[in-house]
């Protein structure tokens, strides 16, 4: 007996060696992949949930907020209608520790990243028990590697698509665990990291449809004990959604859901959906090919197609075929299938289809749902091939990924590279020239040298009117272009560009404001009140706009009109030095000294 046993711990502990060598594999690789990302700065729109937004600033302190409102209260004082707690409460807590730091942010972007790697290997170990290592080792390491999670891991707002794959993962893995050894808390902590998902992002919903998947493909458990294990899930959802319904105002919040932004939007009837299939056509062939990849896919970087268009009937051809092998593969469980099956729920929520979501298309989009591809790429090779082969076609495949992924990698090392590549991989693309003309414009702003600020504003206007060309009524590219003239004392075309903006949206305050001030620098201080009127319709705690109207009154010598707008300002801001200091010029010019002296003493 006593032989035995030892001959079973010696056993036990080789297996523990292969896995930690194993898992020490998977880590070196993935972080061979990412680790030029460490360094890099806040790229696109990573401020919003970072260094501009209030509750993430606060650190610990921001937590009870974080799980309280939406997710962009903090920066836009706006419920929304996204709910993703868990992705917030991360970066807030690693600012509390270390600070707001890019290269922390973006480090636990790849710790997150390789940690879901390892969790992919013990869930595809899982699934396969008596196969060889390498199965779940290629799936993983494809996985890793492919190109198309570049945008994922490297951008720190991308957090929200790495952590609700994570907890998905971890909880289908927690499931398979309780099935295997029927304890109850794997169950429960199936359950609970099921939710994480949920509340990291949306997309988490489409688990509801993979944990049923799973089990049957997997495991030889009865259809009737599938939906008795699956049914707890739906009890989670139905939280959630309670949890959104308590916090969200659907209705106080639009998302920005115009053409710039998803091209569908400009579509109806045949070529919509004719376009449709033809950018889910654009995904195969991204993860197919991963080349080239861009941060931009909008308006008009991907044209409108009709049925005719052969990109359109590849694009069906590929899904019918897709279709019609998950279903045969279905009936006779084939994993093959199950990999197809995963691709095609997780793509369905970001598809377009049935519901017009934010964007055209993303590389992001297809995070969780590339874990199917890679499943069927790698049980393909893997049960298809000879062994000798299917080595080298893996490690040729891992190669020509690795060096894609970590040469990509240096587009999102800043906004300058990151807008550069898009002038090549989205050169159709409105809003990728209107990025690169910001870019420079805010160059400019902060410039002190003449002639480096000239010379960036004059590239920021060429490629603001790019973006024009592209899409003549860009709201955003015409404004910026108006603040550029103004800038450089080409008021006149400042002004055209500012009525423009007022044809498409009579109530953008940010041109009414600037109208505002061309009127007032020509001292045509009424016509500059009934703008900024406007805009404290809309908004009346806008302080600058306050300032303004009480700036104004004052030249027009209405002492008591000026006085009324600073003394709103001061409900809103107490102390606010230029209110007081033109409360004090006012009260001065009205012969009322004893009330200047009052403020005077509070300016102190």
């Amino acid at each position: 007996m006593a032989s035995k046993k030892k001959k079973s711990v010696k056993k036990s502990s080789m297996l523990q060696n292969r896995d930690l060598w194993i898992y020490g594999l998977i880590i070196l690789f993935g972080f061979t992949l990412y680790s030029n990302t460490i360094n890099h700065g806040f790229v696109l729109d990573d401020p919003i949930i970072t260094t501009e937004n209030k509750f993430v600033n606060e650190g610990f302190s921001g937590l009870k907020d974080i799980f309280s409102h939406g997710y962009l209260y903090g920066f836009n004082r706006l419920e929304g209608l996204t709910y993703r707690p868990l992705v917030l409460a991360s970066l807030a807590i690693e600012t509390a520790i270390w600070g707001s730091n890019p290269s922390v942010h973006h480090f636990f972007n790849l710790f997150f990243f390789v940690l879901t790697g390892l969790l992919l290997f013990l869930f595809t170990s899982r699934l396969f028990p008596n196969e060889s290592v390498w199965l779940p080792m290629g799936i993983t390491l494809l996985f890793l590697a492919h190109p198309i999670h570049t945008e994922v891991v490297a951008n720190i707002k991308s957090r929200d698509e790495i952590l609700s794959f994570l907890f998905g993962i971890t909880s289908l893995l927690f499931l398979f665990k309780y099935t295997d050894e029927n304890k109850i808390k794997n169950l429960m902590l199936s359950l609970l990291f099921f939710f994480f998902s949920l509340i990291s992002k949306e997309t988490g919903l489409a688990f509801i449809g993979v944990i049923p998947l799973s089990l049957y493909f997997f495991r030889s458990i009865s259809l009737k004990k599938i939906v008795k294990i699956s049914s707890p899930f739906l009890g989670f959802i139905i939280l959630y959604f309670l949890i959104r319904y308590l916090i969200l105002d659907e209705y106080s919040s639009v998302e920005d859901m115009d053409k710039i932004n998803n091209s569908l939007m400009a579509l109806s009837g045949i070529e919509l959906w004719a376009t449709k299939i033809m950018i889910l056509g654009k995904y195969l062939v991204l993860l197919l090919f991963p080349h080239p990849l861009s941060y931009d896919y909008s308006f008009n970087q991907i044209p409108a197609v009709g049925m005719g268009d052969w990109k359109f009937i590849l694009a069906l051809i590929a899904y019918i075929s897709l279709f019609a092998y998950a279903i045969y593969g279905l009936i006779k469980k084939k994993p093959l299938a199950y990999g197809i099956i995963f691709f095609l729920s997780l793509l369905f929520l970001v598809s377009n289809l049935f519901v017009i979501i934010g964007a055209t298309m993303a590389e992001r989009f297809v995070y969780a749902s590339s874990f199917g591809f890679t499943f069927a790429l790698g049980y393909a090779l893997y049960k298809y091939l000879d062994r000798k082969i299917f080595y080298y076609v893996l490690g040729t495949i891992l190669l020509l990924y690795s060096f894609k992924t970590i040469s990509r990698n240096s587009d999102w090392e800043s906004p300058y590279t990151l807008y550069k590549s898009g002038l090549i991989t989205a050169p159709n693309s409105a809003r990728a020239a209107n990025h690169f003309g910001t870019y420079h414009r805010q160059e400019a702003e902060k410039s002190t040298n003449t002639t480096s600020r000239s010379n960036n504003y004059q590239e920021a206007i060429k490629h603001y009117q790019k973006a024009l060309v592209i899409y003549p009524q860009y709201r955003e590219a015409e404004y910026n272009q108006g603040v550029c003239y103004n800038a450089i004392g080409k008021k006149e075309l400042a002004r055209a560009c500012y009525e423009r903006v007022l044809e498409y949206d009579p109530n953008d305050l940010n041109t009414l404001n600037n109208m505002g001030v061309y009127y007032f620098e020509k001292k045509n201080y009424e016509k500059g009140i009934e703008f900024w009127k406007r805009v404290i319709a809309i908004n009346n705690q806008d302080i600058l706009v306050l300032g303004n109207l009480a700036a104004a009154y004052f030249n027009l010598g209405e002492h008591e009109k000026s006085i009324e707008y600073q003394l709103r300002i001061l409900q809103i801001e107490p102390y606010n030095k230029k209110a007081l200091g033109l409360m004090i010029r006012s009260y001065k010019a009205l012969g009322n000294h004893e009330k200047a002296l009052e403020f005077q003493e509070r300016l102190k």
